[in-house]
């Protein structure tokens, strides 16, 4: 058994067997907690969580006794996250490190761990992708480099042929409870992280780190659109309530550009990417993928970004190649840096912010 939560129930049964492997009805079963401090138990089998820890719950009938063990895991609880301390969930496969900068960076796809609790994935994507924890190190070390501040960040450390945390929790998790408490861990850092920037800003940016392995070596930038309205014209894109549709909507509300320059004209980031070097769509030189393989944005983006009315914390997926960005140190680094280059003159022009003041 596991319960997540002091107050959590589980509901134990028994089942009473004779020699012969049937069961013997009307057999009495009485049940006891080795540890009443880690959970309880009643005359019943129902089991609740007291506070974190293991213990054996074990089922008597006669002289014969079954027993089972139960963990229980209280999250510890945090007065406030402190910048630059990393914070983890449990069993370390989920890591929050808070950060002062209006911006927070997630990494779904490039964790390691391998922890026998938790069975394999049967269905959907399990590719890991390679490299992106060391990228987003880069990316989280060039704007402290620049500003002296860092920015938000969530990882997870579960090789994706566990977990998934860029899909919804059926699929990410396979209903092991290990990885759904994962799955939570994660989703729930980017809230507390976006919650923050919400709160002392107003609003901000958000972006999930991918890896790519298509043929053009191109940054993808995902604000759910499709490939198809990203191939339409500037006129279509403008049209009706496309914005709406996209992770950037609270951004495009705000702004007096049309949302189609916002997206890929001379001021979008991608065209502030492409300035410092690195290729992207969409941008003014390549407005829309064409009929290459593109990224739109996933799960994360849609629940962290700004699609949802309200959101004031816009986002975009970051899909990079390997060859020149992922590969080698130095590349990530000079990744690193034109990336944070190309937030701040990006969230300058469109935010009016990005450094903290003091």
């Amino acid at each position: 058994g596991f319960a997540v939560g002091a107050g959590t129930t589980l509901q134990f049964t028994a089942r009473v067997l004779d020699g012969a492997g049937q069961t013997m009805p009307g057999e009495g079963v009485s049940w006891r907690t080795e540890n009443p401090s880690v959970a309880t138990v009643t005359e019943a089998g129902l089991v609740t969580a007291v506070s974190g820890g293991t213990t054996s719950v074990s089922a008597s009938a006669g002289s014969v006794t079954g027993s089972a063990a139960v963990e229980v895991w209280v999250a510890p609880d945090v007065a406030a996250y402190v910048p630059g301390t990393s914070y983890r969930g449990r069993g370390g496969y989920v890591e929050y490190v808070p950060g002062e900068l209006p911006l927070v960076i997630s990494a779904p796809h490039g964790g390691s761990l391998e922890p026998s609790e938790i069975p394999d994935r049967t269905t959907g994507t399990t590719v890991t992708d390679s490299n992106t924890r060391e990228t987003l190190a880069a990316v989280r070390q060039a704007p402290i480099d620049a500003t002296g501040k860092a920015p938000h960040v969530v990882i997870s450390h579960l090789r994706r042929t566990k977990l998934d945390p860029n899909r919804e929790i059926v699929e990410a998790a396979q209903g092991n409870p290990y990885a759904e408490l994962a799955w939570e861990e994660f989703q729930g850092f980017i809230d507390i992280a976006t919650g923050e920037v919400a709160r002392r800003y107003g609003s901000g940016f958000y972006i999930d780190l991918h890896g790519h392995g298509h043929p053009i070596a191109r940054a993808e930038l995902g604000y759910l659109l499709s490939a198809g309205q990203l191939n339409g014209t500037d006129d279509t894109l403008d049209q009706g309530n496309t914005f709406q549709l996209s992770s950037i909507r609270a951004l495009s509300v705000a702004s007096p550009l049309p949302f189609s320059k916002l997206l890929r004209g001379e001021r979008s980031l991608g065209a502030y990417l492409v300035a410092r070097g690195v290729r992207s769509v969409p941008s003014p030189a390549e407005p829309g993928p064409g009929d290459d393989p593109y990224f739109t944005g996933g799960y994360n983006t849609a629940r962290h970004g700004s699609q949802t009315a309200g959101r004031t914390v816009s986002g975009v997926q970051i899909e990079l190649p390997f060859p020149g960005i992922r590969d080698t140190e130095p590349n990530r680094q000079a990744f690193g840096r034109a990336l944070a280059g190309a937030l701040e003159t990006y969230m300058l022009d469109h935010f009016g912010f990005f450094r903290p003041e003091g």
